[in-house]
């Protein structure tokens, strides 16, 4: 033990690097960061660096810390060990450049705030749908210290806006959320028409409302609900809309681009999702 107790000590020594808790920066501890492996230079790899500290350190609840002014993601921990007793704590730390909003779908219908988050974006990969056109559709790993991108999220930068396909998390205790970048315009404002029949003069009376919707690529998020549902075809778009809203297959509504006929209507927590094509 009297070997162990010298080890921590002597490591501790050199814990003179000081880390800073990236969402309050009253909390800080000290620490040691390897110097960088130049050959890892491609792709983000240039940011990850490991970091060690002594077993007593609390890593922050968000695992988002500061060391000068690059922001880090912190891994799951893993001890190095003497005599049965642990000496140090190591973590990977990935840079993070990136405060992210995450908001559910339902939040962004109703313009109301998400969760600010400090998150690293890494390219995966480009897909394309020859029934649409021959055009890229990104996708990206959004890496992110805390579970709060579940799917069908949305991920908001200061230029770019996420739909979240998937999300775990990682061997390295880091959360993984895989993401294809939404096209623009994102959100739009659909205006809903409805005709009421008045028996007494023999007439109709229109009325109408416009509310707050996304637009995605309907590649994006479909789900046929039978063999009889409408097929996809090349133009075709989802909408989605608050839950309350009553839309039907058949009704017309416009959008900022034109006049679009709804051909379904799919129902989930806290929103509908409309198939429509031009009219």
């Amino acid at each position: 033990r009297g070997v162990s107790m010298k080890l921590k000590s002597v490591s501790k020594f050199f814990d003179k690097t000081k880390a800073v808790d990236a969402y309050n920066s009253s909390y800080s501890f000290r620490c040691q960061v390897e110097p960088l492996d130049m050959y890892r230079t491609e792709g983000t790899r240039i940011k990850v660096r490991n970091m060690s500290t002594a077993p007593e350190v609390i890593i922050p609840v968000r695992r988002a810390i500061k060391i000068d002014s690059q922001a880090y993601l912190v891994s799951d921990s893993s001890a190095d060990h003497w005599s049965g007793e642990a000496i140090r704590s190591r973590y990977v730390l990935q840079g993070a450049d990136y405060v992210v909003e995450i908001r559910t779908i339902a939040q962004v219908l109703e313009n109301a705030p998400g969760v600010q988050a400090w998150a690293s974006i890494d390219f995966n990969k480009y897909s394309t749908d020859e029934r649409d056109s021959a055009d890229y559709h990104p996708q990206y790993h959004i890496f992110l210290g805390e579970d709060t991108a579940a799917e069908h999220t949305i991920i908001h930068t200061t230029e770019r806006t996420y739909l979240v396909k998937n999300s775990y998390k990682t061997p390295s205790g880091l959360y993984d959320a895989i993401c294809n970048e939404l096209d623009d315009p994102v959100i739009d404002a659909v205006t809903f028409k409805s005709r009421t029949y008045i028996p007494i003069t023999d007439s109709f009376t229109e009325s109408s409302s416009t509310i707050r919707c996304i637009r995605i690529r309907w590649q994006d998020k479909f789900t046929y609900l039978s063999q009889g549902s409408e097929k996809f075809e090349r133009g075709d778009i989802q909408v989605l809309v608050p839950s309350s809203v009553t839309p039907k297959a058949a009704d017309v509504v416009e959008l900022s681009d034109g006049t679009w006929r709804v051909l379904s209507v799919v129902s989930y927590t806290g929103h509908k999702a409309l198939h429509l094509r031009l009219a």
